[in-house]
C-alpha cells in the first residue's frame, strides 16, 4: 500500500515528441532569414552644415534674395527684352551643342563595338567577359578644363559659379562620405523616422534656457 502511494507521487516522464514535432522544427531552422528592406537614409549627424545654414536667418534671407526675384526690379522694359533675346540664343546654341554631342557618343559607340567584334574569338570573349575599369582623375573632364573654363569667365560670372558651388556644398555636404562609404546611407525600413518625427524629439531634446 505504501509503495503505490509513493508512485503515485512520483512525476510522471514527459511523452514522446512525435516525428511530426521533430520535422516542424527542422523546418523552421530551415527557412532562409526574411529579406529586410533597406531605404535610402541621411544620418543625422551629417546635415549639421545644413540645418544651422537655414536655421540662420541672416544667410537664409540672403539665399532667398539670390533665387527669387526682388520684390521692387529696377530693370526697364528694354532690359527685360535683353535678357530674353540673349536667353532664346542661349538656349538654342545649348540645343545645337547637345545634338553634337548625342551624335559624337553615339559615333564613339559605334566604333567600340565594331572594335570589339573584329577581335580574335579568345580575345573578344576576355573582353566581353571583363569589367569596366575606372576613368583615371585627371583625364576626367571637370579635371582637365574646369581651370581653363573658370579662367575665362568674366569676374562677375565666376562670382555666380562660386556662389552656386558654396550652395551645393550647403545643401550637400555629406556628398564626398557617400562617396567612400555608400553602406552608411542605408537603414532597415523598420528604423526610418519620418522627418516630422525626428523634428520633434529634436526639440524635446533643446532645453528651454532659464
Amino acid at each position: 500500500m505504501l509503495r503505490s502511494r509513493c508512485f503515485r507521487v512520483l512525476p510522471l516522464r514527459g511523452l514522446a515528441q512525435t516525428k511530426k514535432k521533430a520535422k516542424a522544427k527542422q523546418q523552421k531552422k530551415q527557412r532562409a532569414p526574411v529579406p529586410v528592406k533597406l531605404v535610402p537614409n541621411i544620418p543625422f549627424e551629417l546635415t549639421k552644415e545644413t540645418r544651422e545654414f537655414f536655421q540662420n536667418q541672416t544667410r537664409f534671407k540672403a539665399l532667398l534674395d539670390l533665387v527669387f526675384s526682388p520684390r521692387e526690379p529696377k530693370e526697364s522694359e528694354e532690359d527685360q527684352a535683353e535678357y530674353e533675346e540673349t536667353k532664346a540664343e542661349f538656349d538654342t546654341l545649348c540645343e545645337r551643342a547637345n545634338l553634337i554631342y548625342k551624335v559624337h557618343e553615339e559615333r564613339a559607340e559605334q566604333r567600340m563595338w565594331r572594335a570589339i567584334q573584329q577581335l580574335p574569338e579568345d580575345l573578344y570573349n576576355e573582353a566581353v567577359a571583363s569589367k569596366p575599369e575606372k576613368v583615371p582623375e585627371e583625364l576626367l573632364f571637370h579635371n582637365r578644363y574646369s581651370g581653363e573654363i573658370f579662367r575665362s569667365l568674366s569676374e562677375f560670372e565666376q562670382r555666380k559659379l562660386q556662389v552656386f558651388h558654396n550652395l551645393l556644398y550647403v545643401r550637400y555636404p555629406h556628398s564626398s562620405e557617400k562617396q567612400r562609404n555608400p553602406d552608411r546611407f542605408w537603414i532597415p525600413e523598420n528604423q526610418k523616422v519620418s522627418r516630422q518625427k525626428e523634428a520633434a524629439m529634436q526639440q524635446r531634446r533643446i532645453k528651454p534656457k532659464g
